[in-house]
């Protein structure tokens, strides 16, 4: 019975091997002449260049090596992204970023000599 199987799997290998798919019509068109190429203004990077807290800076020279460490206003981060508007490199941010930002705000005057509170007020924001 299994022999039978590996037999027909070859089969069917096989016959897939031999098969040739029709030629291909080959199309040959004449160059066109255009004029100069026109530069493209390019944008290398846009993306968000520093690692943590409320500010957030955007521009070509992105983030790569960051800290494990943890700042109040990282949770906010999640709503701002840097997105190239109008050709330039630009901070884009939802409406929850600038109430989270308040709120870290907020739970760093009241609890700016005491990190471990300051850090459970931040993630509540």
């Amino acid at each position: 019975m299994v022999v039978l199987l590996i037999l027909t799997a070859v089969v069917i290998l096989c016959a897939g091997c031999t098969s040739s798919a029709p030629p291909a019509a080959v199309v040959t068109a004449e160059p066109t002449a255009t004029a100069a190429p026109t530069a493209v203004p390019t944008m290398a990077a846009c993306g968000i260049e520093n690692c943590h807290g409320v500010t957030v800076m955007c521009g070509p020279n992105l983030a790569t090596a960051c800290s494990n460490d943890m700042d109040a206003g990282d949770r906010c981060r999640q709503y701002a992204s840097c997105q190239v508007v109008g050709g330039s490199c630009q901070l884009v941010t939802e409406s929850k970023f600038d109430k989270c930002v308040s709120c870290v705000k907020m739970c760093q005057s009241s609890y700016y000599n005491n990190p471990n509170m300051l850090y459970d007020c931040s993630q509540k924001c």
